[in-house]
């Protein structure tokens, strides 16, 4: 990976931001120096030595303070436009990854934990941006070493030149002890991300810990965790209070040189007090920049480590994402409003006419599970049902044709036209899917329905009553505002699913796709939605998984599947003659209902 070419991208995203760093941090570099000179200039004419400029006290009381209240601003600036690069890269940066998650097959989003994700878009920015900004700075820090050496060996060449032993210490210290440090801060950060994932775990399923009456057990392990995180910290924080007392012995180390090497100097004038005073303070700054120096290849190497992470965050066995799309430029919206949600707009080509599958197969990475030579037709206003036992791979289907999951081959036609990227195309206003189990926010129940959708363009009563969720929402005291919890936790199983469907029903998608929604509902509350479905008025198409009687009558097309393959597809009546599996499957279902 050219990672000096994805720091240039970052800088050149922001580049008026970059050079005000740089020149920022030159002219405040350069007012410390005035200043020390100055402090210099007034101890020298003070003792009665020559000066460099032969200025009067007068002149030299004026200039200092003017310089002072100059860095000042400089420094304030350069404080200004350094956050505004670092939080407009991070920004663009996490747009990106964002943006390269989306696209990917929803039901394979994220290779590790969400836990190890969280840390890419907070760790890994951090050390890719740091690169970029950090870049700014020092250069403003080699032009500002290049003048103050410059005086410094016209002061004393031989002072100048033996400081530069203990400084090599430095130098030495920040290439190997970073390295170090940037081994303890990977075992913090990794601590800190399962942290991160088990409380978010945790909050996900508070009410199984509390039904199984194991909260202490779960704060024990969430203890361990923490426990884990605090010795990582202390580590690095401890590693890196015995570098920063390294770096000051170091500082303290030449200032004992020029004490021993300037006596004879001082002595016949060529050396003097002013001079000393003006290396004591120059001596911290030129340690800084040899600090930073050898500071420089951990953080390219972390920056290095960073973008891989990020990278495979959103390549995930995609080889055609490269690296170049996480520094793509694009609006992040830093001094405008974020612009408002556009309305959801149809074109004739929207509308279905004919949903096809032609030998579509995927398998799941390193198993035999999945789907094979899967081919079906859909035609406008037709109900097809998918069913099948357990594992059969309805599920599965589903995604396939949603693009949930990368097909590994066959084809996917929307009115006779090729689709080629399922996951882009299978959305509103063409297609709309409640899953089995659907996700919903903390939000109230008005947000999780239209998430972002404009209220007024949207008639949410109508689609709350096609899902027959009315009466929960009547019942409830504040109504659409009601908070459902973290993932819904306030609502039972029937009516996660219920709202979820309401959410799809306010979109009018042209398909309707649903994994087993009415395997949480009893059989009047599924009649009820099945009947104002089909009594809407609106020409349903759908898609379905179920095994319930009532959707496989109302069934067009019904598809039996069977480890992994159509073992026959058509009419209920005509299934329940001639194919052994659909037979099974039907008198499961009787002897379920009877009980």
């Amino acid at each position: 990976m050219k990672v000096w070419n994805q720091a240039g991208k970052l800088i050149k995203f922001r580049i008026g931001y970059f050079m005000g760093t740089f020149i920022t941090t030159l002219l405040w570099l350069l007012g410390r120096f005035g200043i020390s000179f100055g402090v210099q200039e007034i101890i020298d004419t003070l003792i009665g030595e020559n000066t460099f400029f032969s200025l009067d006290l007068k002149t030299l009381f004026i200039i200092i303070p003017f310089t002072f209240l100059a860095t000042f601003l400089f420094g304030s600036l350069l404080d200004i436009l350094f956050w505004l690069f670092y939080i407009s890269g991070q920004v663009l940066l996490r747009r990106n990854i964002m943006r390269g998650l989306l696209r990917k097959p929803g039901a394979q989003a994220l290779p590790d934990t969400s836990g190890e994700a969280i840390s890419r878009f907070r760790g890994d920015v951090d050390n890719a941006v740091r690169l970029s900004y950090t870049l700014s700075i020092r250069f403003g820090f080699v032009a500002y070493t290049a003048v103050t050496l410059s005086y410094m060996f016209y002061i004393s060449w031989k002072a100048t030149s033996l400081i530069f032993i203990p400084f090599m210490l430095i130098l030495a210290v920040g290439l190997t002890g970073r390295r170090r440090i940037d081994k303890l801060r990977k075992i913090r950060r990794k601590a800190t991300a399962a942290v991160t994932d088990t409380l978010g775990k945790i909050f996900g399923s508070i009410q199984t810990f509390k039904v199984a009456c194991k909260e202490e057990n779960i704060l024990n392990y969430f203890d361990t965790k923490c426990q884990t995180r605090k010795k990582a910290i202390v580590k690095e924080m401890v590693f890196i209070a015995i570098i920063d007392s390294i770096y000051l012995f170091s500082i303290s180390l030449g200032m004992g040189t020029i004490l021993l090497l300037i006596g004879p100097a001082m002595n016949i004038g060529a050396f003097t007090i002013g001079n000393l005073y003006f290396f004591q303070t120059q001596l911290w700054w030129i340690g800084d920049f040899l600090w930073m120096l050898g500071d420089m290849i951990p953080v390219y190497q972390q920056a290095k480590v960073s973008y891989e992470r990020m990278l495979k965050l959103i390549q995930n066995q995609n080889e055609t994402v490269s690296a170049e799309e996480l520094v793509e430029s694009g609006p992040i919206y830093e001094w405008t409003d974020y612009p408002p949600y556009q309305p959801i707009l149809r074109s004739e080509k929207d509308q279905i006419a004919l949903l096809s599958t032609k030998n579509l197969s995927f398998s799941y990475p390193g198993t035999d599970k999945g789907i094979s030579d899967i081919t079906i037709e859909m035609p406008r206003g037709s109900v097809t049902v998918v069913t099948g036992r357990i594992g059969s791979g309805k599920t599965t289907l589903l995604r396939a044709i949603l693009g949930l999951v990368q097909k590994d081959q066959g084809d996917i036609t929307w009115n006779g036209e090729l689709v080629t990227d399922p996951a882009q195309f299978m959305i509103p206003p063409r297609a709309a899917y409640t899953p089995q189990i659907p996700y919903l926010f903390s939000d109230p129940l008005k947000d999780n329905i239209l998430l972002n959708i404009l209220e007024e363009t949207a008639d949410i009563d109508k689609a709350v009553e096609l899902a027959v969720f009315e009466q929960e929402v009547n019942g409830f005291e504040e109504k659409y505002d009601t908070i459902v919890g973290p993932k819904g936790v306030k609502l039972s199983g029937g009516q996660k699913q219920r709202l979820a469907a309401a959410r799809m029903f306010v979109r009018k998608p042209e398909l309707l796709v649903f994994d087993d929604l009415s395997s949480a509902l009893d059989v009047e509350t599924e009649h009820k939605l099945w009947e104002r479905m089909f009594s809407s008025g609106a020409e349903i198409t759908c898609l379905a998984v179920s095994h319930r009687p009532m959707a496989l009558k109302r069934a067009d097309n019904v598809i039996v599947l069977k480890n992994g393959k159509i073992d026959a597809q058509g009419r209920l009546q005509d299934l329940l003659r001639t194919n052994e599996e659909m037979q099974k499957l039907w008198e499961g279902d009787l002897n379920d209902n009877e009980t």
